[in-house]
Order: structure tokens, then C-alpha cells, then sequence
């Protein structure tokens, strides 16, 4: 068993009834989910599982993670429970519109529209976009307190203890597509409901399947 910081978190207080409808909507064939034991709190993880906030399902994360959302937290050496909802949302809105006009996901132009930030107690959130994800904040401002540990194919998401180095925290420079994508999405103002309307259905772009965005700064 670890921890990831030595701050104890809010511990999930999720019944019997709410991880079952949980595991109704949410939780494929292949995975597992279970309530917080005793003295298990957001900031506990076993070598084969890991704890998510319910609500992150609320927003749009998915099981099994999408590839995009892997690449993300894998960059930052994040888990889900430490990322607060509203920076769930932010990927999954900047994935999943990347599906739907058929863009391959470049992590370069996420960096720069999202800034990475992490507080001394472990918890870690997006800042400085403008890009607008609207009606998330103040529904899900108790993120941590109905906590699921899901088993499974969680493709080695782990926590890096070790400090970070300040390329992660400062945005990176972008020139040519890259720069072209990051003006178009800067103007851009999501809805919520954008993540309702047939995101399972939206495959991922593998690398040269990607259509050339020029048409959407034509568009914007």
C-alpha cells in the first residue's frame, strides 16, 4: 500500500446503493469496484487498483481511460483522485472534440491551453485556459467524498513521488500547427451538455489517421 503525500484526505463515504448504481452505469465488463475500507482514504492505492471520484464519471471519464487521458496523466504523473473534476472535464472536453472533427490529440497544444498546478497537499488542477467548461465547478465542489477503487486495466497509472521538473509547470512554445490549433481552441466555449451527446461513440484518431485542421481556423 501507498500514499501519495502524507495529507489525509476526506475518506469516501460512498454506501452499498450508490457503488451499485455506480457499477450499473460506469464500470465495464474486465473491472472491478468496490467502498472504501476502513481507514482507507482518496490518497490510498493498491499496486492493482486506484481510487476514483464518482463525480469524474459525471463529467465524462470512462473505463476503459482513453488513450488521450492516459498520455495526460501519464505526463504529469498524476492518478485520477488527485485531479479535481473540473480538470477531468477539461480533458475529456479537449479529447473528445479532438474525436469528433477527426484531430489527432497532441499533448503539446493541451499544455499550453491548460496549465498544470499542484498544491503542497497532493491535489493537482488546471489553470490559466480560456477555454470555458461551464456548470461543473459548483456541482462537483465535493469531488472527494464518494470514492470508488476500481480494478482492472488501468494501463500502469501511477503516482511519481518524485519532485517535478519545471518544464511540466511552464507552458510550452508552439509555432506551426501546433500554433494554428492553439489560436482556434482559444476562442472556443464548451458546453456541458457537449459531453452528453454520444461521447462513447467517439473513437479515437490514431496516429496519421488525423485529418489537417486549416478547416476549422477557417471555420472559427
Amino acid at each position: 500500500m501507498q500514499h501519495f503525500t502524507d495529507y489525509c484526505f476526506f475518506e469516501g463515504h460512498t454506501s452499498e446503493e450508490e457503488l451499485a448504481e455506480f457499477v450499473a452505469e460506469r464500470v465495464p465488463p474486465g473491472f472491478e469496484a468496490r467502498r472504501p475500507r476502513q481507514g482507507e482514504a482518496i490518497n490510498t492505492f493498491y499496486e492493482d487498483e486506484l481510487a476514483f471520484p464518482i463525480s469524474h464519471f459525471e463529467v465524462g471519464l470512462r473505463l476503459p481511460l482513453w488513450p488521450e487521458i492516459r498520455q495526460i496523466l501519464k505526463y504529469y504523473g498524476v492518478v485520477p483522485a488527485q485531479l479535481n473534476s473540473n480538470a477531468i472535464a477539461m480533458m475529456v472536453v479537449f479529447a473528445s472534440y479532438l474525436r469528433q472533427e477527426r484531430i489527432e490529440f497532441n499533448l503539446t497544444v493541451f499544455r499550453k491551453l491548460f496549465s498544470y498546478k499542484a498544491t503542497p497537499d497532493g491535489v493537482a488542477y488546471f489553470g490559466g485556459s480560456l477555454i470555458k467548461v461551464r456548470e461543473i465547478a459548483n456541482k462537483h465542489h465535493t469531488w472527494m467524498t464518494k470514492i470508488a477503487f476500481i480494478k482492472g486495466d488501468l494501463c500502469n497509472i501511477t503516482y511519481s513521488p518524485q519532485q517535478k521538473g519545471e518544464e511540466v509547470y511552464r507552458p510550452p512554445a508552439v509555432s506551426g500547427n501546433d500554433a494554428e490549433l492553439h489560436k482556434y481552441f482559444l476562442h472556443k466555449d464548451f458546453e456541458v451538455a457537449f459531453l452528453r451527446r454520444g461521447l462513447d461513440a467517439l473513437p479515437p484518431v490514431l496516429p496519421g489517421e488525423g485529418m489537417l485542421f486549416p478547416h476549422l481556423v477557417e471555420l472559427a
